[in-house]
């Protein structure tokens, strides 16, 4: 797919000029409920979700390697042994969701109509991490979501073990979080507690047996803060689809999120640093890969990683203060490996986390399957044998 790339900055210049004429005109998801909009903690949560979104903002247009934003890790290794970074500004769907971002930054009032806590949200659970986050937070504690310590104590095994552990360690885990240094708005949880806590956190893999390595399973979780189906679902804004979904992940140590791959354009930028120096590491490569093993005669390609050749070579560390930020083109086969950390207390890699293109086209995550091997039990590891059948989606 060729890409086709225009100025940043002329780009956003012609929308300012064109946008100086009259407010913005935001329509909002059928289901926004507004029964206790202007609530104290309402007032709360919006507060620290503003400053969230401000924060992602500046992420994606400071200065850091580029002139108008982050030089982004595309490949961790192009075919060629090289890493691969691209300015994250010169694709068009990051434009659009920066243009949305200030959109809802410059005019607030009219956004926050499309602002639901999600207090009687019923899409589906949505989960605070403990009873005791609940008493760190007042917006926490008058949510009063379910907790992931229940939902776990309901499951069995390594499973149950995995997701109590980053449900009791939760709070823990988020405060080793750390703002870049060349980044001004901190959104760690350190500055917006509230928001972090009362977030609705969802254990995306906890019953999907496609994700196989059970550890990865129970210590998963995401939380929207806008998108589709966050705090903030704006469908458009002055008539154009609003794609940008952002929000936050939080991954357990001593677990691999599988290689995998999706339609929309995904970014990250992680918060933790590794204890170790480099057991947050992760990967990237586009689904036409050298690195990738292909058959004529089958469909999909493998991915056979050797884990002493490979591997190394493959995955590189990620850390809040290095050259990280990642971006995703579509159907770029990713994953994340997450070692056990080196000191003695709760670890996992916490992630600032968004995609560009939330509303067009197939918005489901599709794992690799783990290829059968004879006498040898189905698990999914860095250098266990897969195969990838991205689809071809329409554009």
């Amino acid at each position: 797919m060729k890409i086709q790339f225009i100025s940043y900055a002329a780009g956003v210049q012609l929308w300012m000029l064109s946008s100086m004429a009259a407010a913005a005109t935001f329509v909002c998801s059928d289901d926004i409920d507004a029964s206790a909009k202007h609530s104290e903690a309402a007032n709360i949560l919006w507060s620290q979700t503003l400053t969230y979104l401000q924060g992602v903002r500046e992420i994606l247009t400071e200065n850091n390697g580029c002139n108008d934003g982050p030089l982004a890790v595309v490949e961790t290794n192009d075919g060629g042994g090289n890493v691969a970074r691209q300015c994250v500004t010169k694709y068009q769907d990051v434009q659009k969701a920066i243009k949305h971002l200030d959109s809802v930054l410059k005019e607030p009032d009219a956004a926050r109509k499309c602002f639901d806590t999600q207090k009687h949200y019923d899409a589906f659970p949505l989960y605070s991490a403990n009873d005791d986050i609940k008493a760190k937070s007042t917006v926490a504690a008058w949510l009063d979501r379910p907790t992931l310590v229940a939902f776990y104590q309901q499951k069995s095994g390594e499973l149950k073990d995995a997701g109590l552990s980053l449900a009791n360690d939760f709070w823990a885990i988020l405060q080793q979080s750390k703002m870049p240094y060349y980044l001004k708005t901190d959104i760690s949880v350190r500055q917006l507690p509230d928001l972090w806590a009362a977030v609705g956190w969802l254990p995306f893999y906890a019953d999907s047996e496609k994700a196989h390595n059970v550890r990865f399973r129970g210590g998963y979780a995401y939380a929207e803060v806008m998108g589709p189906w966050g705090l903030l679902r704006i469908k458009t804004i002055d008539g154009e689809p609003v794609g940008a979904e952002i929000g936050m992940t939080v991954q357990l140590s001593d677990t691999f999120y599988p290689y995998h791959y999706h339609h929309p354009q995904e970014f990250y930028m992680p918060l933790t640093s590794a204890s170790c120096g480099d057991e947050h590491l992760f990967f990237v490569a586009q689904e036409d890969s050298a690195l990738f093993e292909r058959h004529s005669r089958q469909d999909g390609f493998y991915i056979d990683a050797d884990p002493s050749a490979d591997l190394p070579a493959w995955f590189i560390p990620q850390s809040p203060n290095g050259n990280n930020f990642t971006y995703f083109e579509r159907n770029a086969i990713h994953a994340f490996n997450v070692g056990k950390g080196c000191s003695n207390q709760p670890s996992g890699l916490v992630s600032v986390w968004g995609r560009t293109t939330a509303r067009d086209n197939e918005q489901s995550t599709r794992l690799c399957e783990v290829v059968e091997k004879r006498s040898v039990a189905r698990n999914a590891e860095p250098h266990s044998r897969y195969i990838c059948n991205p689809t071809k989606w329409e554009y």
